[in-house]
């Protein structure tokens, strides 16, 4: 359940693909969740996305190497636990300040939307009665738009795929992490014209998590500082606008 939490929340099974960048002296083994925009694919071995440039710029700005392997979610989660991976950036949460070492924030919010069709207005989930919803396999447990019965769901196997049965008008609305569902309907040539409501009905800060008892105390508070100060630069916010598409923003 809690892989399945960290999966609606974030906030994304290919291969392995790591990148690397030679420094001298200490490198930082990063662990990235395989969900576009977060990761993408750049051509060959090379990924790009929101979460690999974060993790860049924080390895850059703390002066160590850094490994980056782009993985399914529950890889990411069980490297950090068997001391294969160091560090990733995950949703914030009460399990997650307990299993890892919540190092310093990213982002404030990440927000987790309902989409509706083209004139179908929405303010409140119980607006989704009696209608059919798209909703990622096994995401939002416990939350009202997996369990509410007067709600008609259809799970999917990702974004894309709810993303194509919104544009093919087989479903009422898709529900998933705002970035990814803007990125997925972006990519089908929606905009916001081509859609109908916007629901946002959970929200958590995004934060850069490591390991316990894997890099000494004094990398962790430069890690600190590091992404303390890109934060507060700026730089992860205009990471993120990049990816966000012109017909969401």
């Amino acid at each position: 359940m809690v892989v399945r939490s960290l999966v609606l929340l974030l906030l994304f099974a290919v291969s392995d693909v790591s990148t690397s960048t030679l420094a001298i002296g200490e490198t930082v083994r990063f662990a990235t969740v395989d969900f576009a925009p977060y990761a993408l694919k750049a051509g060959g071995d090379e990924r790009r996305g929101l979460i690999v440039e974060v993790n860049a710029a924080i390895a850059a700005r703390t002066d160590v190497g850094i490994i980056d392997s782009v993985l399914p979610v529950a890889r990411v989660v069980k490297n950090l636990q068997h001391d294969i991976s160091d560090c990733a950036v995950l949703l914030l949460s009460p399990w997650s300040k307990e299993e890892f070492i919540p190092v310093a924030e990213v982002f404030d919010r990440f927000d987790s939307v309902v989409i509706t069709r083209k004139g179908l207005p929405i303010t409140r989930i119980k607006d989704l009665h009696g209608r059919n919803l798209a909703l990622p396999r096994g995401s939002y447990v416990g939350f009202p738009i997996a369990t509410d019965p007067e709600i008609r769901r259809f799970s999917t196997n990702g974004y894309a795929q709810s993303a194509r049965l919104l544009k093919a008008g087989r479903v009422d609305a898709i529900a998933g992490t705002a970035l990814s569902i803007y990125y997925h309907l972006s990519v089908m040539k929606m905009g916001r014209t081509d859609i109908g409501g916007i629901l946002s009905f959970a929200s958590k800060p995004v934060w850069l998590h490591c390991a316990k008892r894997q890099l000494s105390e004094k990398l962790v508070v430069r890690m600190r500082q590091a992404t303390n100060s890109l934060r507060k630069e700026g730089a992860f916010r205009r990471m993120l606008d990049r990816y966000v598409p012109v017909g969401f923003r």
